[in-house]
């Protein structure tokens, strides 16, 4: 028996779905009878051991499960993101998502007393290899690389590739062949004849748009497979599959009316999928874009569902969200809504049973009903189902050493009695008995940092990053868990993947914006050069982002004032039982007086700590997730050029794109080791000298600031912004239909603020920043982004008017900077060029 299901993420990831093995007879290989999924962790095929990845350490450990010891760990390659092993338990494979390889593991002698395997071959795949799965027969191997668009199919008889499957250019890049796919999750059919892939971040659909509940479908993707050819030809992709938006079961008011709509949310950040009887399963984080700003209407906990699988007519089959069952928790458990839906697995293939979700910013295990007809359920009643706390400080089995943080895959044994959960922060896996569904041991994996270390620093930060709850040092009369959002609702990871970007245009004060990819933030060849933040530069310190931990994650202003312990100010109303911040005095039971991004200085305030587990450390959280973000957070690989692998990007085309980009003069804006001229170049804060604003803020203005010019058109939002790192390409508005300034399909969010929820009632929007709306010449222009990465992070321009490289290229205004600079990209054969560099732009790029 073997279990495989599921994904890798940050640093691995995944799912892991029950299998079972037969063999015919003594000269027969041996086959898995259900379908298989790629996970960060699997079972042996006699079930007695467990492979998980160790992402941060670039090992495999193998787990002796009996006595739930580390029998050997073996080193791969760099950054292992998912494993799977071979049925006749001879070999593993390992997906290297920043190595862009495939280690493959020899395993020569499978006893406890006689162990030994080691990694025998190394197979260069293609950029950003996320996942991998094998086939039920154990004939191929496939591997997901993200970053290059393609499946490297592999010969299990030969551990050599056979060639590669190549998604973007396939009928499954819906929409437009120049979409980044970003293939992920993968499970093959029990017969060794169809794999299904899932495209990770969503675009728009079909008259959608960016910034709307509906406006983007997330696809899978079916690859017919033959696994006794070994002709590329014959593994080809066939079918998509759209999923659209869902009701997510929470409503608020979006008209101004005062009565609470439903709200919507489409599939985003699909990392994996499981197959059970007809039926395929997708847990993601679902995006709920348009507003208003609240925990409650952003990020969704979905699983999807499509159903028909394995019949060549796959169809949507809705969502599940998981938040809905965590309304109403069973008796003598917190309220925590499950963050981050991110791998899944059953404990039978068919018939009545049970399905564990992986909530991997809540550290839970999320228990579901399942039936014979593949329906989901909660265990309880209509808002209630079980979650097993993986994190719990008040129980020995799951606090200190033994808390696992970060769950991010889990396989479930044969008889559906046990499950392992691979945990990344924590480094190490949870065993838990599903037949009381608690967990009984915690075995430890990965390394641990030496206490008072950076890397302790930089792993607290990680932990603060990817956590939707976090536990503080007390003692305190307030809240010591759970700070981090309301209710375990979201984490910092659930619009920005492993750093990156979720893809999505959100509502926000200042007007619709994507999640940046904070490999921009800090130049990687130089990580003491920092870039301004926002599109509009709003914030000039990763740690102004603690408004958006209490006011977008978490619950916002507290209703009555209390006291916040500044001889200045008497109350505030910031919660003082959520956020990292707290009073400039040090009390940790009341909270900071004043947040204010640009005029106060953020850096080095008073904060709540963290003690690591088996340290004497104190961290200061906030200042930890600052460094982990600045030393921590990679740049995407870009893909492999026809040098590195076959059948990669042509080298010269990406040489002549580079020249094409010098005599475009591109380097204006995006120049450096961040490819962005926005450097910060202040200590914080500013001189108020530099903050602008598009309306009078009156008494609120900083002294001495460009706040107090009363707007002469529009309604602007009030936000502050540092104007000197602005520059006007004429993208206000691009892209919005009916607005004069389109490109591509005009699928850009409209120019308006979140609105505000007053009393219940959502307020009119009010104007985005962007244009000059006061007349002082300052307001005008966006902050040129980094470039690094670009490729991975799809949409692009602040509202997401163009969700491909070749559309931003397209843009006179954008390349001759509003007709400034002569235009030498005229021709669409040049352009494709320079696009072939743009996304080439990686930390081994040599900046200009």
């Amino acid at each position: 028996m073997t279990s495989t299901s599921g994904a890798g993420l940050a640093r691995a990831a995944g799912a892991c779905l029950c299998l079972w093995v037969t063999a015919a007879g003594p000269a027969d290989a041996a086959v898995f009878d259900g379908p298989t999924s790629s996970s960060p962790i699997v079972l042996s095929l006699d079930g007695r051991l467990t492979w998980v990845v160790n992402p941060r350490d670039d090992t495999v450990s193998v787990i002796r499960n009996d006595k739930h010891q580390v029998l050997k760990t073996i080193a791969v390659g760099d950054e292992p993101r998912a494993i799977a092993v071979d049925p006749d338990n001879k070999f593993a494979y390992v997906a290297n998502a920043a190595g862009s390889s495939l280690s493959i593991i020899k395993i020569d002698n499978a006893t406890f007393g006689g162990f030994k395997a080691a990694v025998t071959k190394t197979v260069t795949t293609g950029a950003e290899p996320w996942n991998v799965v094998i086939s039920p027969d154990g004939k191929r191997v496939f591997v997901a690389n993200s970053g290059q668009d393609t499946i490297t199919v592999v010969d299990t008889a030969t551990n050599a590739s056979i060639g590669r499957v190549d998604v973007r250019n396939s009928v499954c890049n819906v929409g437009d062949r120049n979409r980044h796919f970003q293939p992920r999750g993968m499970a093959i059919t029990a017969d060794s004849r169809q794999l299904y892939v899932t495209r990770f971040l969503s675009f728009t659909r079909t008259n959608g748009r960016q910034a709307l509940d509906s406006g983007k479908e997330g696809v899978v993707c079916r690859v017919s497979i033959d696994t006794a050819s070994t002709k590329i030809a014959d593994y080809r992709a066939v079918e998509a599959t759209p999923l659209g938006a869902s009701r997510t079961g929470f409503k608020i008011d979006s008209t101004g009316d005062g009565v609470p709509d439903e709200t919507l949310a489409f599939p985003n950040q699909m990392q994996s999928i499981v197959i059970r009887g007809s039926r395929a399963y997708l847990p993601n984080i679902a995006a709920s874009p348009q507003g208003p700003v609240q925990f409650a209407n952003s990020t969704q906990a979905f699983v999807n569902i499509v159903d028909g699988v394995g019949t060549g007519n796959l169809t949507d089959f809705g969502a599940l969200n998981l938040n809905v069952g965590a309304r109403d928790p069973e008796p003598g458990k917190t309220k925590l809504f499950f963050a981050n839906a991110w791998a899944i697995a059953f404990t039978n293939q068919s018939g009545d049973g049970n399905a564990y979700a992986v909530s991997s910013g809540s550290d839970l295990l999320v228990k579901l009903n399942v039936d014979a007809a593949g329906n989901l359920s909660f265990t309880g009643d209509a808002d209630t189902t079980r979650y097993i706390d993986l994190n719990d400080p008040a129980n020995p089995e799951t606090s200190g050493l033994n808390a696992g943080k970060n769950p991010l895959g889990l396989a479930i044994t044969r008889n559906g009695k046990v499950a392992y959960v691979a945990n990344f922060v924590s480094g190490n896996v949870s065993k838990v008995d599903l037949t009381t569904d608690t967990v009984v041991d915690v075995i430890q994996t990965a390394s641990r940092p030496t206490p008072g270390s950076d890397a302790e620093i930089n792993l607290t930060g990680a932990e603060m990053f990817f956590s939707s709850r976090g536990n503080f040092v007390g003692p305190a009369s307030v809240a010591l868990h759970d700070r981090l959002s309301s209710e375990g609702w979201q984490n910092c990871a659930s619009c920005h993947f492993d750093g990156w970007s979720d893809g999505v245009i959100w509502s926000f004060p200042s007007g619709p914006r994507k999640s940046v990819n904070l490999a921009g933030t800090f130049n990687p060849r130089n990580r003491q050069q920092q870039k301004i933040l926002n599109y509009s530069g709003i914030f000039d310190e990763v740690e102004d982002f603690e408004l958006n931990i209490r006011n977008v994650s978490g619950p916002g202003a507290v209703a009555t004032p209390g006291p916040c312990a500044n001889p200045n100010t008497a109350t505030s109303t910031f919660d003082p039982n959520h956020g990292l911040m707290i009073a400039d005095t040090g009390n940790k039971n009341r909270p900071p007086c004043v947040i204010v991004p640009l005029a106060k200085r953020n850096v080095g305030r008073r904060e709540m700590t963290v003690n690591p587990a088996g340290s004497s450390s104190q961290i200061k959280a906030l200042t930890a997730l600052k460094e982990w973000v600045q030393n921590a957070v990679r740049v995407p690989t870009p893909p492999l050029t026809d040098a590195q692998v076959a059948g990669g990007v042509p080298a010269a085309d990406i040489a002549a794109g580079r020249a094409l980009y010098a005599a475009q003069r591109c380097a204006t804006c995006h120049n450096g080791g961040i490819w962005s001229r926005a450097l910060k170049n202040f200590p914080s804060p500013p001189p108020t000298s530099a903050i602008a604003c598009e309306r009078d803020l009156g008494a609120a203005a900083p002294v001495g600031s460009a706040c107090t010019t009363a707007n002469v058109t529009g309604n602007p939002v009030g936000v502050q912004f540092l104007p000197a790192f602005l520059k006007d390409i004429d993208s206000f508005n691009l892209g919005v239909a009916g607005k004069g300034n389109g490109i591509g399909k005009n699928v850009g969010a409209p120019e308006k603020a979140a609105p505000n929820i007053v009393a219940g009632v959502s307020q009119p929007p009010q104007d985005a920043l962007g244009i000059d709306y006061n007349g002082d010449g300052k307001g005008a222009g966006y902050v040129p982004p980094a470039l690094l990465g670009a490729f991975a992070t799809p949409p692009y321009y602040h509202n997401g008017a163009c969700e491909t490289l070749a559309c931003v290229v397209s843009d006179v205004d954008h390349r001759t900077a509003k007709g400034t600079i002569p235009d030498v990209l005229g021709d669409l054969a040049d352009r494709k060029k320079l696009v072939r560099f743009l996304e080439s732009i990686g930390t081994q790029t040599q900046p200009f």
